[in-house]
C-alpha cells in the first residue's frame, strides 16, 4: 500500500470516528432524556454526561444538558444547589432557543421542562408559544423523516403530560398515527 493510500485510509478512519462520535451523542442524550421517569438519578447522570463537553456549537445538545440540569435540581441536596442546577438549565434552554429558535426538539426540551418545573418557579411563560412551533414543525415534515421515533416519542410525552386543549389534543394524535406508521 502506498503512502497516499495510507493516509487516505487515516483520514477516512478518523473522518468516521468523528462522524460517529458527533452522532452518538445527540441519540444517547434523547435515550437517556425520555428515561428520566425511569430512574431517581437519570437526569443527574446525562448532566454528568454533558456537563464538560464542550457543546457550545451545538444547541440541540445545549438544550439537552439544559434540560437534563434543571431535571437534576430534584436529586441534588440543598435549596441552594437545587436553584443552582435549575437556573443553569433554564439559562442553557434560554441560550439554545435564541441559537435555534425554530428548532422543534429544543421547543420540545424547553416546553418538558417548564412543563414539570414547580410553578413558585416561574418558569412557564413559553409553553404556547412552544407546542405551536413543535405542532407546525412535525406537520410539516413526512411519516419517514429522519426524526419520525423522535416526533413520535414527543407526541406520546405531549399526550400523558403537556395540558393541550381540544384542537391540540387531536393534532398531536394525528401526529402519533402519522408517525406510527414507521417501524
Amino acid at each position: 500500500m502506498s503512502k497516499v493510500h495510507c493516509i487516505l485510509v487515516a483520514f477516512i478512519f478518523f473522518g468516521l470516528q468523528q462522524l460517529v462520535a458527533q452522532t452518538l451523542p445527540i441519540e444517547n442524550a434523547r435515550n437517556e432524556f425520555f428515561a428520566f421517569d425511569k430512574s431517581e438519578n437519570a437526569a443527574l447522570k446525562l448532566y454528568k454526561s454533558l456537563e464538560n463537553r464542550d457543546i457550545s456549537n451545538d444547541p440541540v445538545l445545549l438544550a439537552y444538558r439544559g434540560a437534563a440540569s434543571a431535571a437534576s435540581a430534584a436529586s441534588v441536596r440543598g435549596p441552594w444547589n437545587k436553584l443552582e442546577y435549575f437556573n443553569r438549565g433554564k439559562n442553557e434552554l434560554e441560550k439554545a432557543v435564541s441559537l435555534k429558535p425554530l428548532e422543534a426538539e429544543i421547543r420540545f426540551l424547553r416546553l418538558a421542562t417548564q412543563v414539570n418545573a414547580p410553578a413558585f418557579l416561574g418558569y412557564s411563560g413559553d409553553k404556547k408559544y412552544d407546542k405551536a412551533i413543535i405542532l407546525q414543525t412535525m406537520n410539516s415534515v413526512g411519516a419517514n423523516h429522519p426524526n419520525a421515533y423522535l416526533y413520535l416519542r414527543i407526541c406520546r410525552f405531549m399526550i400523558a403530560n403537556v395540558d393541550l386543549d381540544s384542537s391540540e389534543k387531536m393534532a398531536v394524535n394525528q401526529l402519533i398515527v402519522k408517525f406510527n406508521t414507521k417501524k
